[in-house]
């Protein structure tokens, strides 16, 4: 026990706010998480994904800015405890081959309880960092599409639109990180950190709210409540039986975005207490 705090002494407690820059390295074919449902003014009726399918998506790129702790021990290894904001906005836009245009609100807060190990040469600090990375999520999406039987025709053109909300959960993922700090002053540093994180999100329910107009000037409205399940024994769009059909509960299976970035940082750290 003796030996345990005597390594494990503090050395250096520290407090560094800071701001990221995160850059997608990889893009997925845009998921499809619910489905849209029209029917003309002849009682035809089409099912369109909700989605424009792009096969560049990706909602990896944005701006964080949080704030961090750092806890170092008497041999250089430490503890640092981080919690950020990171919000990204993206487009895809239809085209002849895609149903609709889709538009991405994502907002997230992340924790990062990371593993840290320094070694000083100077007035610089090399520090390199791994560990989990916790992200609470808030997400909505759009879609808006000029879609039907009769889209080649201005006159019968069937126009939907529709929101999405994602019910927020946690999504769990790893970091890897190599930081630079150069002594300013005796408390104050300059820190650069460059790193790469990745963790999926999969959503497990979602609201669905429908605002459209059909041709000859009919409208349309209504909800979904969409849950997404491990297995289904039949993943078909369930038919449509009457002109007003929207069901109130659907199930489909999960589906994921993936979040695989690497970052650049910039924050000033400052020296609470040192030994």
């Amino acid at each position: 026990m003796l030996i345990v705090c005597t390594v494990c002494q503090a050395q250096k407690l520290s407090i560094k706010p800071y701001l990221l820059y995160h850059q997608s390295i990889s893009k997925q074919n845009e998921p499809v998480f619910y489905y849209l449902y029209l029917r003309s003014f002849y009682g035809d009726y089409s099912v369109f994904p909700a989605s424009s399918l792009s096969k560049d998506f990706t909602l990896a790129t944005g701006l964080e800015y949080g704030l961090a702790i750092d806890y170092t021990f008497r041999n250089q290894l430490g503890i640092e405890l981080g919690m950020g904001y990171f919000s990204s906005i993206g487009s895809s836009f239809a085209s002849k081959t895609e149903p609709c245009t889709t538009e991405w609100d994502y907002h997230s807060i992340a924790v990062r309880p990371l593993f840290t190990y320094s070694v000083m040469k100077g007035k610089s600090i090399f520090t390199g960092k791994i560990g989990p990375t916790i992200h609470y999520t808030s997400v909505s999406m759009s879609c808006f599409g000029r879609m039907g039987p009769f889209s080649l025709l201005p006159d019968f053109v069937d126009e939907k639109n529709s929101t999405g909300t994602f019910a927020n959960r946690m999504n769990l993922g790893y970091l890897i990180a190599f930081e630079y700090n150069y002594h300013l002053s005796k408390r104050l540093s300059l820190a650069m950190e460059l790193g790469f994180e990745q963790y999926r999100y999969t959503p497990h329910k979602a609201t669905v709210e429908y605002e459209g107009r059909f041709a000859f000037g009919r409208k349309q409205e209504g909800e979904d409540i969409i849950l997404y399940v491990d297995r289904m024994v039949d993943e078909l769009v369930p038919d449509i039986s009457s002109y007003y059909y929207f069901p109130s509960e659907n199930k489909m299976l999960k589906r994921s975005i993936l979040f695989d970035s690497i970052y650049f940082g910039i924050g000033i750290k400052y020296n609470l207490w040192e030994k």
